[in-house]
């Protein structure tokens, strides 16, 4: 086997050779990226894949093991498909659903499986999982008693470990202010873990801290923590649901829920922005080529020093190519996302630097993640739209991880045009991102050309329904719009589209419809966030709205089930920015928009 993926075996019996040993590879403890199982599963063989159960369980929590939870949940989807209702696959499938942040999406996942479920051990303790995260959102405390509940059922009834399902109960028990109970349930736990042979696995030393946190015995717990921590290689998402249950004990003791973060050495997350290297025949010198060698080794000490494990950035000439190639030669992760089609965005920010277009191909050439934004068009929108994607996807990230999110930005400190350098160290630092600065000597009498977008151009959020509206139900929904900001409505038929400047506002407006106008719907809301054309049209000369991101909300619209509201991965990741919207996103699956289309990343809004 010549690469990731089992290929490029010529024959029949030879590729079924290669698709065992990948499937040895991923039972093994062989240590493997994410840019390389990404390889594998982008390489796969459907028709031999489909002969090996195995090789999508073992995928797909090895996709769960690094936080890449939405692709675990593809994983299992298609082992699903494949061989029905599998229990490992529908376990890491809800574990995958929970740990993207969609506790109520995993809860009703699981409860469609119910019937299948009934033997397994871990189904209670996930369930239980999901009511500890319903209460950490909502502060309510009947979820709380839920998870405490199952955890303790699984704890006195299981016939496998109890210790996993036992000290989960003793810490609810500790949140519910049962002091008692909750030190009874760790001492038990820990008697269990005294008479094992062996206990240096990181879920028994982490078991034990947890044991010993729950009893107020700090120190030991500390001790146990770091031990376990620093006992091999550990998966980015078991540290992070370690670190997560540490704090909720340690802010519960009245302490400082961050006292233990030292001994969970989680990768942060990097967004970045910087200028490009100046290209020929610019006037007033700003990143001139000479000084490219000083601000790459700038860039790789905030790298190391910040511990970083992922990068988000676009690819222009200059400072983005640098960060890239600094990540990329630690080993770490990238995520390269352009805000347009990639020719259009090589001739607008690399082709006229010489020499960067080979450096462009090798580091997206060697990105976990590669993505263009279709037809957004040129100029500062899209830039500008560009830049909201990316901080929005190391924000859903770094949120998944429990990971600190930062802007590192290579910037001469000017305000710059919109979709520039300054302007996304302004949208970072209004969203309480810590901005790190690389600075480069500043020129106010020979600033950068400015990018400039037609006056018609905009970037709205839009929600596409369709109603069937009587003459009062008409009023109640003009009404209903005038409260939630929409700027622009069509009709066509039964089909109406309606334009908010903001996600919060179209996710604000869907699910007001949704509660006041439901019987009336004979679709569901689908919502999107992208640039827009707003003109004349030449027959009415009514304002329309036309582009490929206005027809993308119809798509998703056409979903079903009807009762949710199903939203784009762009509006997920804007609307993720905005810590007071009152709304949020929670990941659905992959699903084909269009028929014999490829699988596109859902999320449905909730409150």
């Amino acid at each position: 086997m010549q690469d990731n993926s089992g290929q490029p075996a010529q024959t029949i019996d030879g590729v079924a050779t290669g698709v065992a040993g990948l499937l040895q590879r991923l039972k093994s403890g062989e240590k493997l990226t994410s840019r390389g199982l990404r390889g594998i599963w982008g390489g796969r063989l459907r028709p031999f894949w489909r002969l090996h159960i195995d090789i999508y369980r073992a995928l797909s929590r090895r996709f769960l093991e690094l936080g890449e939870n939405y692709l675990a949940i593809e994983v299992a989807d298609e082992g699903g498909q494949f061989f029905g209702d599998d229990v490992a696959l529908i376990l890491t499938r809800a574990l995958a659903t929970a740990r993207s942040g969609a506790p109520q999406g995993a809860q009703e996942f699981l409860a469609r499986k119910e019937s299948v479920l009934a033997g397994a051990e871990e189904a209670k303790s996930l369930l239980a999982r999901t009511f500890k995260d319903l209460w950490k959102s909502s502060g309510e405390e009947r979820y709380l008693q839920e998870a405490f509940d199952l955890y303790h059922l699984d704890y006195t009834t299981t016939k496998g470990d109890r210790t996993f399902p036992g000290v989960n109960a003793a810490s609810m028990a500790r949140f519910l202010g049962r002091a008692g109970d909750a030190e009874r349930i760790a001492s038990d736990i820990l008697g269990i873990l005294r008479e094992r042979p062996d206990t240096s696995s990181y879920w028994d030393q982490v078991t034990i801290a947890e044991c010993q946190l729950v009893a107020g015995a700090i120190e030991p717990a500390r001790t146990s923590y770091a031990g376990a921590a620093g006992s091999g290689q550990v998966a980015h998402a078991h540290l992070a649901t370690t670190r997560a249950q540490a704090r909720l004990l340690l802010r519960h003791l009245g302490r400082d829920e961050s006292e233990f973060d030292p001994c969970f050495p989680l990768p942060g997350v990097i967004a970045f922005t910087g200028h490009r290297i100046d290209g020929p025949g610019r006037p007033v010198p700003r990143f001139p080529g000479a000084l490219a060698p000083e601000i790459k080794e700038r860039i790789r000490e905030v790298v190391l020093r910040s511990k970083a494990g992922f990068g988000y950035a676009a690819a222009a000439s200059g400072a983005d190519i640098l960060f890239l190639e600094c990540l990329q030669e630690a080993g770490l992760e990238t995520f390269i996302h352009l805000p347009m089609p990639e020719d259009d965005f090589i001739r607008a920010s690399v082709a006229d630097a010489p020499g960067w277009l080979e450096r462009y191909r090798a580091v997206t050439a060697g990105a976990t993640e590669f993505t263009c934004a279709p037809h957004a068009g040129g100029g500062a929108l899209a830039f500008d739209y560009g830049n909201r994607l990316l901080l929005g996807a190391a924000a859903q990230r770094a949120r998944q991880l429990g990971s600190e999110l930062r802007l590192l930005a290579v910037w001469d400190g000017l305000p710059g045009s919109p979709g520039g350098t300054g302007d996304y160290v302004a949208l970072a630092r209004g969203i309480g991102c810590p901005v790190e600065v690389i600075s480069l000597p500043a020129h106010p009498s020979g600033p950068a050309a400015a990018q400039t977008s037609d006056e018609g151009d905009k970037l709205l959020s839009i929600l596409s329904l369709s109603l069937d509206l009587d003459e009062k139900a008409e009023q109640q929904l003009a009404d209903l719009l005038d409260r939630h900001e929409a700027i622009h409505r069509e009709a066509a038929g039964a089909r109406v589209r309606l334009f908010f400047p903001s996600p919060s506002a179209a996710a604000a407006a869907a699910r007001a419809i949704l509660r006041d106008l439901g019987p009336h719907l004979s679709s569901a809301p689908g919502l999107h966030t992208g640039p827009v054309r707003m003109s004349t049209h030449p027959l009415t000369r009514a304002n329309v709205i036309r582009g490929t991101h206005a027809q993308l909300p119809d798509d998703l619209a056409a979903l079903e089930p009807a009762g949710l509201i199903y939203a784009s991965s762009a509006f997920a990741a804007l609307l993720g920015l905005d810590a007071d919207s009152g709304s949020r996103c929670e990941f659905l699956g992959y699903r084909p928009l269009r028929p014999g289309g490829p699988g596109e990343p859902v999320f449905q809004v909730l409150a």
